[in-house]
């Protein structure tokens, strides 16, 4: 899992073929946050943003809080 920009846009590449749109207030927020307090800015402020297709992605993979936490430190480093 890894945060890359796509035409300056950042998303969450989950694997080679499922990726997420990922705001940038999203990922200073998160970064601001200890992972193991990342389910309820998620809950609140990030899934109901997503569109379908990408809550689709996001209930089918296995997104755990840590490697979320890993890309953003590496993306922001």
């Amino acid at each position: 899992m890894k945060i890359t920009l796509i035409q300056g846009v950042p998303f969450l590449e989950i694997s080679d073929d499922c990726t997420i749109s990922f705001q940038r207030e999203w990922i200073a927020h998160l970064k601001a946050l200890p992972y193991d307090q990342f389910g309820e800015y998620i809950k609140s402020a990030i899934y109901p943003a997503l569109s379908d297709k990408e809550r689709m992605i996001w209930n089918r993979s296995t997104i755990s809080n840590l490697n979320l936490h890993q890309a953003i430190i590496d993306y922001t480093a």
